[in-house]
């Protein structure tokens, strides 16, 4: 019994490993040279505040009306992972 109990020990404990270095944050994300990202937020019609990213193509005129997809997140991730790759891609 007491092989058994040691060697499951040594098998956690292998799998055992520190976490990722989050001392700089976790800003290890798809970024686009094409694009200029900012945080915008804004409050919905519940007065709740939500807040998002803008992805705008470099060399857009500001003032110019253009068109715009908004692309939501699946409920498992946050908004940086698949939400800013597709809404990146799309803008450039």
């Amino acid at each position: 019994m007491k092989r058994i109990l040691l060697a499951c020990g040594l098998l956690v404990s292998s799998f055992a490993s520190p976490g990722a270095d989050m001392s700089n944050g976790a800003d290890n994300f798809f970024k686009s040279d094409k694009v200029t990202a900012e945080k915008v937020t804004f409050l919905n019609q519940y007065k709740m505040k939500v807040t998002g990213n803008l992805y705008i193509p470099k060399g857009v005129d500001p003032k110019a009306k253009n068109p715009a997809i908004i692309v939501g997140h699946p409920m498992g991730a946050v908004k940086e992972q698949s939400a800013s790759l597709y809404a990146q891609k799309l803008a450039e």
